[in-house]
């Protein structure tokens, strides 16, 4: 036990400081470039021997950023523009922004106008991932970004380099499955929070190091008995999950996710990439093999199924749909998740959050009333 508080607590201050982390990548003389959502090729940035950032935005309120962005816009754009305008990313010798949905655009451009301290590498990938012609897309921007990648850690990514870091992301992608699945086994030991801090600190943390990390953890987990009893067995679905009011009242109610369909979490490395074929053709294999994905075109929504599925293979009878405020994919989704799920015998609550919002006094009424109906 004192071996994984040991390894919780490190990669909660890790999570809880990212600035830190970002402080001493500089200071060793490591170059560092951001990573925004949704499924960068991020192992360009390894390869180039630069630490790939994440950046999904901060809980804060909005001043410069409202002078590019409408109110109703996704609050992970506006708070991470917000940063870039107040020079707080200015370490950054790069960032990476992807145009999966109709805000990361104007996000893009609102970057490139306005934030001269960081320079944009944007990262164009089709919705169409099926068609052979969506796959040579891929290819070529993927050629594009780690041309940037390059000019920004002013550094050769050569193939070998890449193979070795798409094994290495290869590994840690297994090793946070794991984890997930543990996790939702020992909720005694790693309750919501630890549980969100862990995924979330891999996206300050050198992979290395988180990946050495989380098998510790892993295996200390798995040499003890499972501790849900008494929990109430939950899969959470989103964009993300890191709301501290949120994940106090998921505690307070004894929550145990148990699986989770989240962008920032299960979803970032729900699938491998390819290690048989070249390195860059790998990548974009890898991107063009998601499925079932409300960010990604889904025609049969099976996305919806999906949510389902995890909540009744992982014995969960509820669902919770953190439904992040005005993410028109997920908005467009929803329905279909409530429907699949009631299908399957499982109750869902939606929650609507956001990284501007100060107080979630509803969403405590109706987490209870959920817990109670569990």
């Amino acid at each position: 036990m004192a071996a994984i508080e040991e390894t919780l607590a490190h990669l909660s201050e890790v999570a809880a400081n990212p600035r830190a982390q970002l402080d001493a990548a500089v200071a060793q003389g490591r170059k560092v470039i951001g990573v925004t959502p949704y499924y960068i090729p991020e192992e360009l940035v390894y390869a180039a021997g630069a630490l790939p950032f994440g950046v999904w935005g901060a809980q804060m309120p909005l001043v410069e950023a409202k002078k590019y962005f409408p109110p109703f816009y996704c609050s992970i754009c506006q708070t991470t523009l917000e940063m870039g305008l107040t020079h707080k990313l200015d370490k950054l010798s790069g960032i990476m922004i992807t145009g999966l949905c109709d805000t990361l655009r104007a996000f893009s451009q609102n970057w490139k106008a306005g934030v001269d301290a960081v320079p944009m590498i944007y990262v164009s990938q089709p919705q169409n991932r099926q068609d052979p012609a969506g796959r040579e897309y891929v290819l070529a921007s993927y050629t594009e970004a780690k041309r940037a990648v390059e000019e920004c850690a002013d550094a050769i990514i050569d193939d070998d380099k890449l193979a070795e870091a798409i094994k290495l992301y290869n590994q840690w992608r297994a090793a946070m499955r794991t984890f997930v699945e543990l996790a939702g086994t020992h909720p005694a030991e790693v309750g919501v929070a630890a549980r969100k801090d862990v995924i979330e600190a891999s996206y300050f943390m050198d992979k290395a190091d988180h990946l050495k990390a989380v098998t510790a953890l892993n295996d200390a987990l798995a040499a003890l008995p499972p501790s849900d009893d008494g929990f109430k067995k939950i899969v959470v679905s989103g964009i993300y999950e890191g709301i501290p009011q949120i994940l106090d009242m998921f505690e307070e109610n004894k929550f145990a996710i148990v699986g989770d369909d989240l962008s920032k979490e299960s979803r970032a490395f729900a699938v491998q990439v390819p290690e048989d074929e070249a390195p860059l053709d790998a990548l974009a294999d890898g991107y063009c093999g998601i499925k079932e994905d409300s960010i990604l075109f889904d025609p049969g929504k099976t996305h919806a199924d999906k949510v389902a599925r995890i909540a009744t293979e992982h014995g969960a009878k509820g669902v919770v749909l953190l439904l992040a405020k005005f993410c028109d994919p997920e908005e467009f989704d929803a329905p279909f998740v409530v429907n699949a799920c009631k299908d399957a015998g499982v109750r869902t609550v939606t929650i609507e959050i956001d990284q501007t919002t100060e107080s979630y006094e509803q969403a405590r009424t109706q987490l209870q009333t959920f817990a109670e109906l569990l």
